[in-house]
């Protein structure tokens, strides 16, 4: 007793690194700390489709006060648009103002445009083949309009020190610049007016904001042209020579719009999980519009999620697709338009009120859809917690 009594004074008298307790009690072991592994940098990416704005859509959106309520149209999605870190939805048509116009001259509510952003969406593509419609106002108008609200959009210009100052548009999130790009093939004919700028699909261009974006230390560069042929179901020749030429610039990701339709998606270069690092989605169709006929009444959300892993490699990990179809149903009097989760609306069409032809419609789309794009997983977000909300 006299013995360990002496050891234990001594030891607590005496500075050591505790190694005569391990030898007389070797259960006791000192605490170790343990290092956190640095936490791998993740992002997802989420694009949305041509958003389209017919006359009646408008008048479906318009209350008695005058105002506009887009709030029935996104509901359903919202949930899901939430879900992302960085949206990107195609605003085809211009905020001109009033009077109202739908095809061939667009003129869209503002309310259409803001309430999408309230839903979720956080970038506006500008450039397409209605960015002229309503002349100088309709650029004008819609670059002060998103700019008045905070909102990042990217694709037409003031002039060319507003172009300078905006071309590429960085994002910073989450640890992520992203640079995002937007041309058009064109504008329907009509000039864009002096001083304006409207992003064209150029070659030249291309490469020279690319380069830009690595210059501004862009980590990763999403390019998403306006291009194609208008109701083809697929990609022509000229689109893939595009996109293998974004490719060879340095662009990372390629999203294109306009055709109305949905367009194959293409998945190169393999990682040795067999996670594509090329992803190609040609066309994601419309998020929503007037168009009832076949393969047009619906479209796509293609959906990633990107890494930057402990030594700054950044890879794409995984990415979903999401059908939807645009539900154009009678409603306190008067059509409504619904974006309804494709899968979701097929299984339970009595919940969303869908019957008959408009139920053979839903199912010949979300059919049409699954048989085009069979190699990208199909999105299991669960609709259901939101059916009642």
């Amino acid at each position: 007793m006299r013995i360990l009594l002496f050891l234990l004074i001594y030891g607590l008298l005496m500075p050591t690194d505790g190694g005569w307790l391990r030898r007389i009690f070797p259960d006791k072991r000192p605490v170790e700390v343990l290092q956190e592994e640095p936490t791998p940098d993740t992002l997802t990416l989420m694009f949305i489709g041509d958003v389209m704005s017919h006359s009646p859509q408008v008048d479906a959106a318009r209350l008695p006060d005058g105002t506009y309520d887009y709030a029935p149209c996104y509901r359903y999605l919202a949930p899901y648009i939430a879900s992302a870190d960085l949206c990107i939805a195609n605003m085809e048509v211009p905020l001109a103002g009033a009077p109202y116009t739908g095809y061939p001259q667009f003129s869209c509510p503002d309310a259409m445009m803001s309430q999408l952003f309230d839903a979720g969406v956080d970038i506006f593509l500008t450039a397409n083949n209605h960015s002229c419609d309503k002349g100088a106002k309709g650029i004008r108008r819609t670059i002060q309009v998103m700019d008045s609200l905070g909102i990042p959009h990217v694709g037409t210009y003031l002039d060319s020190a507003d172009f300078q100052q905006r071309n590429p548009l960085i994002v910073e999130k989450d640890g992520f610049r992203i640079a995002v790009l937007n041309y058009t093939y064109g504008t329907n004919g009509i000039p864009t007016p002096n001083p304006f700028i409207v992003n064209m699909l150029d070659s030249i261009e291309i490469a020279r904001d690319i380069a830009r974006a690595r210059q501004l230390k862009a980590d990763y560069i999403v390019v998403m042209p306006h291009w194609g042929i208008e109701y083809e179901r697929k990609q022509n020749k000229k689109q893939e020579i595009y996109a293998n030429y974004m490719y060879e610039c340095g662009a990372d990701m390629v999203i294109g719009g306009h055709p109305h339709v949905v367009q194959p998606i293409t998945l190169e270069n393999k990682n040795e999980y067999g996670v594509a690092q090329r992803i190609t989605a040609y066309s994601l169709g419309n998020f929503v519009s007037n168009q009832r006929k076949r393969y047009t009444d619906g479209g796509i959300i293609v959906k990633c999620t990107i890494v930057r892993d402990t030594t700054g490699v950044i890879q794409i990990t995984d990415y979903e697709y999401l059908p939807y179809w645009v539900y154009k149903g009678v409603c306190q009097g008067k059509y409504q338009y619904h974006i309804l989760p494709a899968k979701h609306a097929v299984e339970n069409c009595a919940h969303y009120n869908i019957h008959g032809a408009d139920s053979a419609a839903l199912h010949l789309f979300y059919n049409d859809t699954k048989s085009l794009i069979d190699n990208v997983p199909e999105s299991e977000f669960n609709f259901g917690l939101y059916r009642n909300k």
